[in-house]
């Protein structure tokens, strides 16, 4: 007898992979075709890249398994910092440092997501929250974090025995990271492990009914979103920024603005995390331009309206987010031009 609901057929190679190959070319060609006048852009885009890594693990997390975090940027310091520490105070070697603090990440994560995904709802939100008031406290106050002040004089990360020193190559680095990221995100999403996170997204218990384990899925994912957190921290410590190691990046407001991230980009889409943050990155940018050029003092105050009234547009005219619209619409646009035979009636 013929099964109801027959299992979908996988997605082919061709179909999967044509996004990220377009990415891979714009990425190329995105340095090269930026005049030398705005060459202050390249360090806009690697900041874009890193959000989007992060992005990336909380689009897995809340956008197809349904579960909050509010304690990202928490998350992010921890690896960031972990892996200073293990540099500047323990003297150990970048080879060694940077797989501890992915790992430390990794383990906080697995710890911390034990404790608070038997939480549903909003007391799941407060948990994550208050996790990532705890880790940026210790950020800091803890001396050997350098507390305030931050930590000086890291190590710049190399590859190949080649130092990322061009804005450049730190460009090409991020985004090659950002690119294998989605790609892996990408093949989670179409295997029918991605289709156990989007059953415990739409009814838990009918995913227990089912045999899926929800609270094992639900951990693994948070693990990986930590992780990923802790990549995009070492990042920004080693190569964004790696002079200079500050808490003000890995406050409350970082962890909010990813969320909102993650719901203008689009929650169910993997390429909605990356579009939010550029989205998001970039607005932050004009903001602090069009401040300076009015020559306001408090940009913040405003910078927080304009997200606000932003977020309120996209749920009100684009609720499912930048990245499923403009593929509906683009998608629809195909179909009417194949409907008239490669034209428009």
């Amino acid at each position: 007898m013929a099964l109801m609901n027959p299992l979908p057929e996988p997605i082919p190679y061709r179909r999967l992979y044509r996004g990220p190959l377009m990415l891979l070319a714009a990425f190329l060609v995105f340095p090269l075709c930026l005049p030398a006048s705005h060459s202050y852009l390249l360090p806009l885009a690697q900041l874009c890249g890193i959000y989007g890594i992060i992005v990336t693990g909380l689009t897995l997390l809340m956008g197809f398994t349904g579960q909050i975090s509010l304690g990202h940027a928490g998350l992010y310091g921890f690896g960031a910092y972990t892996a200073a520490v293990l540099v500047t105070a323990l003297k150990c070697p970048l080879w060694l440092a940077l797989p501890a603090a992915l790992g430390a990440s990794a383990l906080l994560a697995w710890i911390t997501g034990f404790m608070v995904l038997r939480l549903k709802g909003h007391y799941l939100a407060l948990a994550t929250l208050c996790l990532g008031v705890i880790l940026w406290e210790f950020i800091t106050k803890a001396t050997v974090t350098g507390g305030a002040a931050g930590l000086y004089d890291l190590p710049e990360l190399s590859l190949f025995g080649l130092p990322l020193k061009s804005a450049v190559s730190k460009f090409y680095f991020i985004w090659g990271i950002l690119l294998l990221v989605v790609m892996w995100a990408l093949n989670l999403a179409a295997s029918p492990s991605g289709r156990s996170l989007r059953a415990i997204r739409g009814d838990e218990d009918a995913a227990a009914s089912l045999g899926i384990s929800v609270f094992a899925v639900k951990l693994k994912v948070y693990v990986i979103s930590g992780l990923l957190a802790g990549l995009a921290g070492i990042l920004y410590a080693f190569v964004y920024t790696p002079s200079y190691l500050g808490p003000e990046e890995f406050g409350l407001t970082l962890s909010v603005t990813l969320v909102a991230m993650a719901v203008i980009g689009g929650m169910g889409s993997v390429w909605g995390g990356l579009a939010g943050a550029i989205v998001m990155t970039s607005l932050h940018e004009l903001i602090t331009l069009a401040g300076e050029k009015l020559g306001s003092t408090d940009i913040a105050r405003y910078e927080q309206l304009v997200y606000g009234l932003l977020l309120i547009a996209m749920l009100q005219f684009c609720p499912r987010g930048l990245a499923p619209t403009l593929h509906g619409f683009l998608r629809a646009r195909w179909n009417r031009w194949r409907k008239h035979g490669g034209g428009y009636a």
